[in-house]
């Protein structure tokens, strides 16, 4: 409802024109801030607009008003202060609450209906603090994410990412969506989801992954090792055929450095490693050389790679 819907209904109150249903909320409204002494409304105490209110009312000849036309001088008074604009476009909007996993380390939490998140480290992610009508929607700002969405089939959830949609009903399933990576991608483990942009869309199953580049309209669709790309989940970096740009940025935000390329091809060269949460960034960076035919070099906190 705009400022405008809003305007009209509350001539209609005063008028007498409001429907049932109408002249419930209103009053409701009215009755909950009469109630309710410690609400503001943009930083200003009801009770001072009560307090307002009152003391227009008294000035009126008339000795006995009824309830109703008690509110109608209300909110003619809210309307002139804006008071009754705010709360009614406010009452119904949706807080939101952003949540960042530090460096080095996954973050666990559990959304208010329950569902299970796993934050990569350096990831960010925007959820309301209480979901609201037929959707249960979130954003991953940036980073990755599993996901554990509890079954609701009457409130699909759906988490958007770098342009991508994803509606699940009930699944196990991994976002990426680093800043600092030209693509978004979606990987199944457990049940199924769609993943959309604009009218384009495709089905995906377990094992089975989507991935859009920003530059390209088609969402490419590919076979994965589902719970090795969940693996930092368990403290693990498993990479089955993943691209080395992907496993730089893990290990940049694990370890709290930075990582680059000699070489122009080497961000999309395919790499099989792995590792535990224990390994240093040195035991990484020998094992992913020799087993990659790789070299690289280290100058403080930057880490260069190169081909052998």
């Amino acid at each position: 409802m705009d400022k405008q819907e809003i305007s009209k209904l509350l001539q209609r109150y005063v008028t007498g024109e409001c429907t049932a249903e109408e002249k419930r909320l209103v009053e409701t409204w009215y009755k909950q801030t009469s109630e309710n002494s410690t609400a503001s409304i943009s930083g200003l105490d009801i009770t001072t607009a009560q307090a307002q209110i009152w003391a227009n009312l008294q000035q009126t000849p008339v000795r006995k008003i009824s309830y109703g036309w008690r509110i109608a001088a209300a909110i003619i008074i809210l309307i002139s202060t804006g008071y009754l604009l705010y709360a009614l476009l406010n009452g119904t909007r949706t807080s939101w609450k952003e949540v960042y996993a530090d460096q080095h380390k996954p973050y666990h939490l559990t959304l208010p209906d329950g569902s299970d998140i796993w934050l990569n480290a350096g990831s960010r992610l925007r959820y309301p603090i209480q979901f609201k009508d037929n959707e249960r929607r979130i954003t991953l700002l940036t980073g990755e994410a599993r996901i554990h969405a509890v079954e609701d089939p009457q409130h699909p959830f759906i988490i958007t990412a770098g342009g991508l949609q994803t509606r699940v009903l009930g699944t196990v399933f991994n976002v990426r969506s680093y800043n600092e990576l030209p693509f978004v991608q979606v990987t199944v483990q457990e049940g199924k989801v769609a993943v959309s942009r604009d009218n384009n869309s495709v089905l995906l199953l377990p094992n089975e992954r989507a991935t859009l580049y920003t530059d390209k309209f088609n969402i490419v669709k590919d076979t994965v090792d589902a719970i090795a790309i969940s693996g930092w989940t368990t403290d693990q970096l498993l990479f089955n055929n993943e691209r080395l740009d992907v496993i730089a940025i893990l290990l940049a935000h694990k370890y709290d450095v930075r990582i680059s390329f000699a070489d122009s091809t080497l961000p999309s060269y395919k790499v099989t490693a792995g590792f535990a949460a224990t390994d240093t960034i040195k035991e990484v960076l020998e094992a992913l050389s020799l087993a990659n035919n790789l070299t690289y070099r280290i100058q403080g906190d930057n880490i260069m790679f190169n081909k052998q």
